[in-house]
């Protein structure tokens, strides 16, 4: 995800999911892309999702681990 815009909606359209996903996002190193963890979980939470683990994967980017109750 590289926007919050994109985020809500891809939070939107899967809403219907039940088991535990990664969403990949990019840290404050790339500054155009970068959406921080604050950002997540509170898209998360308008959209009725529950945040999980964050990890630190390869190069610039953050992995989220998300569900749907």
């Amino acid at each position: 995800m590289s926007s919050t815009t994109e985020l809500r909606n891809w939070l939107d359209k899967n809403a219907g999911r039940r088991q535990e996903v990664m969403i990949v996002t990019c840290d404050k190193t790339s500054r155009t892309k970068h959406i921080s963890r604050d950002q997540v979980k509170d898209a998360l939470g308008n959209a009725g999702w529950n945040a999980g683990r964050s990890y630190t994967l390869d190069g610039n980017l953050v992995g989220h681990v998300i569900s749907h109750p």
